[in-house]
């Protein structure tokens, strides 16, 4: 019978601690870029599925439907401001792009992270009203940038979307834009 125990001993422990510490420390800054860039991704791929919210609605009520800047209540809309506010998609059924008494309120975003920036090019003011018919009210094809903290670089988005409402992400530089707006 053996009356040592079996273990690791404070030497090994402090070893595979120093190891752990050292792995940590490499790997740290690869995982708040991932973080970054999915955080990045996620709020430009919600303002996608809302554009597509927008066109579904319009087209299956029969209406006008509309996709606007949010307002600090998230009651209607905001003239001027910033998409990174967040948005509402609504009925919009006398296509004048502010929610109305008889407006039906469809989707209310949130307020983007702190960290995220998110402005037009100057085609889309403050809302984008969808026809019956799918198509937009925009004129040709517009962009908005979506930024972070870490500025103008291949982690920024843009948001492509043509006067058939169609919208699509893509990486910032791929947009033509050379900057954040």
């Amino acid at each position: 019978m053996d009356i040592y125990s079996k273990g690791f001993t404070i030497v090994e422990l402090m070893i595979a601690i120093t190891i752990l510490a050292v792995t940590m420390m490499f790997a740290a800054p690869s995982f708040t870029t991932m973080i970054s860039n999915n955080r990045i991704s996620a709020a430009a791929n919600e303002f996608i599925g809302a554009l597509q919210l927008a066109k579904a609605e319009s087209t299956a009520r029969i209406a006008p439907a509309t996709i606007c800047k949010r307002n600090g209540d998230g009651s209607g809309c905001a003239a001027g401001g910033s998409w990174k506010d967040g948005w509402i998609v609504f009925a919009d059924l006398n296509g004048d792009g502010a929610v109305d008494n008889d407006d039906t309120v469809i989707l209310n975003h949130a307020e983007l992270d702190t960290r995220i920036t998110f402005n037009s090019t100057g085609g889309i003011a403050d809302f984008i009203t969808y026809n019956p018919s799918g198509i937009t009210t925009i004129t040709g094809v517009q962009v908005l940038m979506m930024c972070d903290d870490r500025g103008y670089a291949k982690s920024a988005k843009g948001i492509l979307i043509t006067i058939t409402g169609r919208g699509s992400v893509m990486n910032g530089p791929d947009t033509g834009q050379l900057t954040c707006l």
